[in-house]
């Protein structure tokens, strides 16, 4: 190949070669060039796009929300520390992971199924989903999914921010199962409703439902025979017979309350071995009541440890509850019917039988003809509705029987069921006025070519069932009214809204005309009504004298206080009389009770005589425990908010009158300074004269007086002059700006070193900080302070001042330093006094004025002065300025 080339080459003239080459240097140049520029692009590119990251990792540090990015091949270009926790994975982790692999695999195709509208310049917005942490624990996220371009625009990945709604989706679950499980109550309620009253279907039921609301593998009714518990109804799982000593449905008998075994293997409360040899390791067990009377166990069984949650035992107290009194329900329908078809048996056999057997009967019986006319009733018949023997008789049976309820009656008496089989809830209206709830059943009498020519009824009194009933549903409705008031109380904000919103409530759950709230002031000897309402319409709040509601020793006591009649009162109180003249007969008051404590209470008045009863005493009780409450808190929030207007209000003016005080003080200062100069000038000048004028012929004594005049004259020249400027510190302006301390005491100190040259001193500066203040009166004060480290040093052959700074007080000033001979710190608070000296003058000079200047500059700084000293050993002052924001803090 070589040697081709050369052939080649040979055969082309020497000029074309050289330019050939030429050529190729210069291509090869110019790839050169190129690839150079493109190399430092790409360098300019990557630093702004590294500067871009870095800003970006700044800006979302701190968010909340989790912030990921991924380029356009998918691959993972940027999570904050919120991702992070949220995931906890680290961002190097998530780097090695496939794309969206922390989102659970269930829900990851939802999101990618979208993906190509966000590829297209599109936006995800709400997505939820679930996140599978480093732990293997699930979290629900929100996310939002948007673009992200270039500064041209152009799309280079995408950006997605996470928010942990996790709480949020608890919320949501445990509500939802909430509902399924008041649902699956419903659908209990109305198979059990369906089921009639034969107590093997309601078993078969309640048992069927208990496996299907906790998940059981089995379930057991049993009932209580002696000391042995029985299986009545069992589903899924041979039931044995069991003790009640040692067992733990027996524990549920004994106790009256659910039990629970998450693991019967190691349970020290079983000690037999029955469910070991099914196979059963956890249980739960609940006793089933009607009216106060245990009738037997209901227990769900699993053969897993550990399988009921605190829901099931919820689910499985409400079935007890449901089936313990339709079982009762049910027993006594069954011990009815049975009686019922006895005598009806009894009846065909002879007449007079019947009639001795029915006189007796605890159920009232009637005989009525084909026409529904009735021809005998028996004497139970006559109690139950209040007539009197015979009073019933030649009347049709729906004479007596409720309007409402005829519709009903006539299905079941017209054509009468020869088994008795079918009953019915009717509602009999009494003699007096009264109603009573019956049971009703009724069979045929045929003749002997078997037709129908009357019938006979059996009436079972159910009124207390009945009432039950009602009073249960009451109940819930009145706990459904009772947590809507919570809320209302919880919302409002003084006592009149927190008692309108309670007023609001009991009036729908307890008939009166009148109601109001009063709390009680006794120092005053006087109520407030705070909310009311009278017919409807809101009562105006008043103050109400305490007498007239009832003795204060009895509104002390907080008793409960009942009148059925007021009009039957000897001698009741005023408030009583107003009441009577607006026409109301009784009143009901309960008290508001706090740590014990009556503060108010709540009345409710009626038109009628006796119209509360102890149910509505009892919905009166309920409401007045959390309604104390929330308006004791009420007034001590609002007490509290008094105190502070108050409190402020009183700093405000005491604050005017030392600053009032202050500036008279200031004034009156200035002003006897200024008119006592002009005559100890004189004194002095006088005192001068006269040394001047006697000559050396003076008299001695007249000489040694005139100097000391002189002297004092001098002296008080001195302090006038400080009085002048201390007065000056106090009315002279603030002009607040940033002073570099560093210059500051450099300054101070190279003219404090001309003045004590002859000294050794050692000056130890540390950098000192930037402080807003005044520099004229900031100079002020270092002069002072450093000055007098260098005065108290002057006993020492060599000196040391030290200036440092310091912070006090969310506050940043200086320290001067020295070791001097220092003070006792029992004298520290005389240091800043006007005039104080804690040496002889003839130890040290001045009169005492420079360090009351430092605590007067200081305290228009709005900061403060303090020292801290040992005797012979040196005294260290600190000096703040304020913070900026404070302006002039005289």
């Amino acid at each position: 190949m070589d040697a081709t080339l050369a052939g080649l080459i040979d055969g082309v003239p020497p000029e074309r070669l050289a330019i050939a080459a030429a050529v190729a240097a210069l291509l090869a140049l110019a790839l050169l060039v190129a690839l150079g520029v493109q190399v430092a692009g790409r360098r300019r590119a990557q630093r702004a796009a590294a500067e871009a990251r870095g800003h970006h990792k700044t800006v979302t540090a701190s968010m909340r929300e989790g912030v990921v990015a991924y380029d356009m091949k998918l691959r993972l270009s940027f999570v904050n520390p919120a991702f992070e926790r949220l995931t906890g994975f680290p961002e190097e982790d998530l780097r090695d992971q496939d794309f969206l692999q922390y989102i659970h695999p269930d829900d990851r195709p939802a999101l990618t199924a979208e993906w190509d509208r966000l590829a297209q310049g599109g936006s995800l917005r709400d997505q939820e989903y679930r996140v599978v942490t480093r732990g293997g624990q699930e979290r629900w996220s929100s996310s939002s999914w948007e673009p992200l371009r270039d500064d041209a625009g152009r799309q280079i990945g995408y950006l997605g921010t996470e928010f942990d709604i996790t709480e949020r989706k608890l919320a949501e679950e445990a509500m939802r199962l909430d509902t399924e499980l008041f649902q699956g109550m419903i659908e209990v309620q109305q198979a059990v409703a369906a089921a009639g009253l034969d107590s093997q279907t309601i078993m078969r039921v309640i048992a069927d439902r208990g496996l299907r609301l906790t998940g059981a593998s089995g379930a057991v009714i049993e009932s209580i025979e002696g000391d042995e518990l029985v299986p009545q109804m069992h589903i899924g799982i041979v039931a044995p017979r069991l003790r009640l000593a040692n067992s733990l449905s027996g524990l549920c008998v004994r106790t009256g309350e659910l039990q629970r075994s998450d693991d019967v293997f190691t349970d020290p409360r079983i000690s037999h071995d029955a469910y070991r040899e099914l196979g059963v390791r956890s249980l739960l067990a609940v006793p089933l009541t009607d009216e106060q009377r245990i009738l037997g166990v209901l227990k769900v069984v699993s053969t897993r440890p550990g399988a009921f949650s605190d829901r099931d035992a919820k689910a499985l107290r409400l079935l007890g509850g449901l089936m313990g009194a339709a079982l009762g329900h049910a027993a006594a329908y069954e011990s009815r019917q049975l009686r019922l078809e006895e005598r009806t048996r009894s009846l065909q056999e002879s007449e007079q039988r019947f009639k001795q057997l029915v006189d007796v009967a605890q159920e009232g019986i009637w005989v009525a003809d084909d026409g529904g006319v009735i021809t005998y009733v028996n004497q139970r018949m006559t109690e139950l509705l209040g007539y009197q023997n015979g009073a019933m008789l030649g009347r049709r049976v729906y004479d007596f029987i409720e309007a409402a309820s005829r519709a009903g009656a006539q299905r079941t008496l017209a054509r009468p069921s020869a088994s008795g089989g079918q009953s019915r809830d009717l509602r009999f209206l009494r003699r007096d006025g009264g109603e009573l709830w019956g049971l009703v059943s009724a069979s045929p009498i045929v003749s002997r070519d078997g037709g129908m020519v009357g019938m006979v009824g059996m009436v079972t009194d159910i009124t207390e069932r009945k009432q039950a009933e009602d009073r249960l549903r009451r109940s819930a409705e009145r706990l459904a009214i009772l947590h809507d008031m919570g809320q209302a109380i919880l919302a409002a904000r003084s006592p009149a809204e927190i008692g309108r919103a309670a007023l609001g409530r009991i009036r729908r759950m307890v008939p009166c005309q009148r109601c109001s709230i009063v709390l009680f002031d006794f120092p005053k000897a006087q109520a407030h009504l705070v909310a009311g309402y009278a017919h409807g319409t809101p009562m105006s709040a008043a103050p109400i004298p305490l007498d007239t509601l009832s003795p204060g020793e009895v509104l002390r006591r907080g008793t409960v206080r009942y009148i059925e009649n007021i009009a039957a009162m000897d001698a009741p109180p005023p408030i009583f009389r107003q009441l009577t003249e607006d026409g109301l007969r009784s009143v009901l008051s309960v008290p508001l009770l706090a740590d014990g404590q009556a503060i108010g209470e709540v009345n409710l008045a009626s038109e009628t005589v006796g119209a509360f009863d102890s149910e509505h005493r009892d919905i009166a009780l309920e409401v007045a425990a959390p309604l104390a409450i929330a308006i004791q808190h009420a007034r001590l929030r609002e007490e509290l908010a008094h105190k502070s207007t108050e409190l402020e209000r009183r700093m405000a003016e005491r604050g005017a009158a030392l600053r009032s005080a202050t500036a008279e003080l200031d004034t009156l200062l200035y002003s006897v300074s200024h008119d006592l100069r002009t005559p100890v000038r004189h004194i002095g000048g006088f005192a001068e004269l006269l040394l001047e004028d006697g000559g050396p012929g003076l008299d001695p004594a007249v000489r040694h007086y005139a100097s000391r005049i002189g002297q004092g004259a001098s002296s008080m020249a001195g302090m006038l002059d400080d009085l002048v400027q201390l007065s000056r510190l106090g009315r002279q302006d603030m002009r607040r700006r940033p002073v570099d301390f560093n210059t500051l005491v450099e300054d101070v100190v190279s003219l404090l070193q001309s003045e004590s040259e002859n000294r050794v001193i050692d000056w130890l500066i540390e950098p000192l900080p930037m402080l807003e203040c005044d520099p004229a009166l900031a100079k002020t004060a270092v002069v002072n302070l450093v000055s007098n480290a260098v005065k108290f040093t002057r006993t020492r052959g060599r000196a040391c001042i030290r200036i440092r700074p310091v912070r006090a007080d969310d506050q940043d000033g200086i320290a001067v330093q020295d070791n001097g001979v220092g003070f006792k710190m029992a004298y520290a608070g005389k240091l800043f006094g006007l005039f104080q000296r804690l040496h002889r003058s003839d130890e040290f000079e001045g009169d005492g004025a420079g360090l009351a200047f430092v605590q007067r500059i200081a305290q228009r700084h709005g900061g403060r002065v303090w020292a801290e000293s040992v005797v012979d050993e040196g005294a260290t002052f600190f000096i703040t300025f304020g913070g900026p924001d404070v302006r002039d803090a005289s």
